[in-house]
């Protein structure tokens, strides 16, 4: 028992009971360990993830529809065709035209500078000869004394041709300069003693067969200056006057045959053109060569006028249905005829400087009201009209009108947003005739 140790106040604890309310305290105030997954990368598209597909197809479509709506009113045309109210007559009527007024209707001419050219042949043929010529120098060496040698003295070639010098001359002596004698010389013409192509020759020296046998016949002597040329002798053609006539008489033809072309280049809107008025006047002629030089060709110049005569469509169609037609049932004050190339026009007492002549007109006119495109699109502007029945009502010269847009849809489209009435760079005008 002496070795038994006894353990002593060595108490032993027993845990504490807790209650059901500080287990649940301690439970959720106790820290718990929290586990989080790794942050995914944020997404560039996520906002257009929020907008639905059909949102952005809608949005499109409004865009298109805007854009396509406002190209079409910056475009869109508005055409208007217009057919002018008209009337077609059988007429057979002499009017009297006067220059100044006073008749059925007034008349007026015109003219201009029209030249014409061309090369023509020169056909008639002649014989004829000519002398070669050119220029020698006299030259003096027999003494101080001066030479005379008179006109038709003879020059002589190495080969025997003879040329002559057409007028007197003294050739000077000679002269002392520097201690040197110097012949006394002089230039004058030399011509060929018979004509014809031998006597053509280059630069050669001259004896003069005159002197021959005296002293000066190896003193006085000559020289070329230039070529002898010119020579001719046969067959030749002539510019005649002859030759130039028919030449004047085949351009003014030619252009005779294409007047009413010519004059139709000029003509203004509102002018009739007087069938028969046409011609072409001549008043200068220049040929080259001239007449009477010889050549195998020439040219001709001619400087002339086209003139002709005119008369106001309005005046003539007013004359024509003045005692037929009720001006009224074409609805303008200002008619024209529109099928002047089917009618017969006569001209009786007509020339270009006459004050008055008589005019025939004969067939089945066409005569329509005058429609001015440019007045029209003013007036449709001006009332904002865009419709086929406000227009026969705004022309009264207009017997059918019809409108029509590009594209076709634009003429749908509200006024307060599209009126291209209201913009005449907008509206296009086309006149018909039936």
């Amino acid at each position: 028992m002496a070795d038994r140790k006894i353990i002593r106040d060595v108490i032993v604890s027993r845990p504490k009971k807790e209650s059901a309310k500080e287990l649940a305290e301690k439970v959720f105030l106790e820290e718990q360990p929290i586990f989080r997954a790794p942050a995914p990368e944020k997404s560039k598209r996520g906002f257009w993830k929020k907008i639905k597909i059909p949102g952005i197809t809608t949005l499109l479509l409004v865009f298109v529809l805007g854009f396509i709506v406002v190209r079409a009113a910056s475009t869109a045309k508005m055409l208007v065709i217009i057919t002018p109210r008209s009337v077609s007559l059988a007429v057979d009527k002499n009017l009297v035209l006067a220059k100044s007024g006073g008749g059925a209707a007034s008349f007026a001419t015109a003219a201009f500078t029209y030249p014409l050219s061309g090369s023509f042949p020169a056909e008639e043929s002649k014989v004829s000869e000519k002398k070669a010529e050119g220029t020698v120098v006299i030259y003096n060496k027999s003494s101080k004394d001066a030479q005379i040698l008179i006109a038709s003295t003879r020059l002589e070639t190495p080969d025997g041709k003879i040329y002559r010098i057409p007028s007197t001359i003294v050739v000077p002596g000679t002269k002392i300069e520097n201690g040197k004698t110097i012949p006394g010389s002089k230039e004058v013409k030399a011509i060929a003693d018979k004509p014809g192509t031998g006597y053509n020759i280059g630069l050669t020296d001259f004896t003069l067969p005159g002197l021959k046998g005296s002293p000066k016949f190896e003193t006085v002597f000559a020289r070329s200056k230039t070529e002898m040329t010119g020579g001719f002798s046969g067959v030749t053609k002539l510019v005649t006057k002859n030759a130039v006539d028919l030449a004047i008489a085949s351009l003014v033809s030619g252009i005779n045959k294409n007047l009413k072309n010519i004059i139709s280049k000029e003509l203004v809107q509102g002018q009739l053109f007087l069938p028969g008025s046409e011609e072409f006047v001549v008043f200068g002629v220049e040929t080259t060569p001239k007449i009477g030089d010889a050549a195998d060709k020439f040219d001709l110049k001619l400087n002339g006028n086209v003139r002709w005569a005119t008369v106001k469509m309005k005046d003539i169609a007013a004359a024509l249905t003045a005692s037929g037609v009720d001006p009224e049932s074409l609805g303008q004050d200002e008619t024209q005829v529109t099928n002047p190339d089917a009618l017969a026009f006569k001209l009786v007492g007509y020339k270009f400087d006459a004050t008055t002549f008589n005019l025939n007109i004969k067939g089945n006119v066409h005569i329509e009201a005058t429609l001015d495109t440019t007045d029209i699109k003013s007036r449709l502007t001006e009332a904002h009209l865009t419709d086929a029945v406000s227009v026969l009502s705004l022309v009264p010269g207009a017997a059918r009108a019809e409108v029509k847009f590009s594209p076709f849809w634009a003429g749908s489209l509200p006024k307060f947003f599209f009126n291209p009435a209201s913009r005449p760079d907008h509206i296009d005008i086309t006149i018909i005739s039936r």
